[in-house]
């Protein structure tokens, strides 16, 4: 399974994009720190124990980095490279993060060949 980020939009201090799931209609937003983000590439995701948040979560192998995850926020200055999702976007947060990261755990859980493709911006020609 391949989680797929397309960040489409940056602000001062956050980047913005969309979450699709390969064969499966779920969708939402994102929102990252802009300068924490992890760099535009393919990780593979694993779940493991999070201290901080006192579950499972998934968390993204990204080299030379430690404690990567996608799980809920809202504001960009709550993340420090980790990825949030959220059902609305606004100027600068996305909406109804817990919800809508409950409904994405529940397609990914127990998927064990799971990775996500973080992909920038697309310029405009």
């Amino acid at each position: 399974m391949i989680i797929r980020v397309q960040r489409k939009r940056i602000t001062v201090d956050g980047i913005f994009g969309v979450l699709s799931i390969d064969g499966n209609p779920f969708g939402c937003f994102t929102v990252e720190n802009l300068k924490d983000a992890i760099p535009a590439g393919y990780y593979s995701v694993e779940f493991t124990y999070s201290p901080r948040f006192n579950q499972t979560l998934p968390l993204i192998d990204v080299p030379g980095r430690t404690a990567i995850r996608l799980h809920p926020a809202n504001y960009p200055g709550e993340l420090e490279g980790c990825i949030a999702l959220g059902d609305k976007e606004e100027p600068d947060a996305v909406d109804d993060s817990r919800v809508t990261f409950n409904q994405f755990y529940k397609i990914i859980d127990g998927q064990e060949d799971l990775h996500i493709s973080v992909a920038d911006p697309i310029a405009s020609a």
